[in-house]
């Protein structure tokens, strides 16, 4: 069985705002995640609970009939309580830096979200069905990069609403594939410039 991780869709602010919910087609891409999701055979979905995720979520809960469980340990890297401008003043610098730079606060936020996807890739496995998560692309990223041993807080570009599948592995995750958008059409594909920042790094 596997777990895909989907990034939100689109949403109506950037780092500038707390807490954005999804902008139109933000509201779209969810669509099409959601019509895609119904070829899966996933029966549980867990969401971060921002609104960004918490509304893209909800056309794949209604089109699954399953309910949502909201986890904390898949949300944005940062508190969204944080201040807007100390947010907007780190995160470019962040998400062009390596793990292994961060301090043990960071490290310890990257190893909570690998071990609730390895758990709910284990627990899906178990009972015979995949799981759909729905989180950020920092925690998506942190997990792709568990799985391929890159070091980079964003290892791949990653569209908004990119979906992302791992199954079991032996020591781990092992990552099916990265960052897919066949799901979409061409004119949804968005949101690469908000992470692609990550792969232009110092060596």
């Amino acid at each position: 069985m596997a777990v895909h991780l989907v990034r939100h869709g689109e949403a109506f602010a950037s780092f500038d705002h707390p807490d954005p919910g999804l902008s139109e087609r933000g509201h779209r891409q969810a669509a099409h995640v959601a019509e895609w999701a119904k070829g899966t055979n996933a029966r549980r979905l867990a969401v971060s609970p921002l609104q960004r995720t918490r509304e893209t979520a909800a056309p794949i809960a209604a089109a699954l009939a399953i309910e949502p469980e909201y986890r904390d340990e898949v949300a944005e890297v940062f508190d969204p309580t944080m201040p807007v401008a100390e947010r907007v003043a780190m995160l470019p610098a962040f998400i062009a830096s390596r793990w292994s730079e961060q301090p043990e606060g960071l490290r310890a936020w990257r190893h909570r979200v690998i071990e609730t996807v390895t758990a709910l890739v284990r627990d899906a496995d178990a009972a015979g069905h995949d799981t759909i998560i729905v989180s950020h692309f920092v925690a998506i990223g942190a997990v792709i990069g568990e799985a391929t041993g890159d070091d980079a807080i964003i290892p791949v570009p990653m569209a908004n609403a990119a979906i992302t599948t791992f199954a079991t592995h032996a020591n781990g995750l092992r990552l099916l594939r990265a960052a897919n958008t066949e799901h979409l059409p061409a004119e949804l594909v968005t949101g690469i410039s908000s992470a692609i920042a990550g792969l232009v790094r110092p060596p």
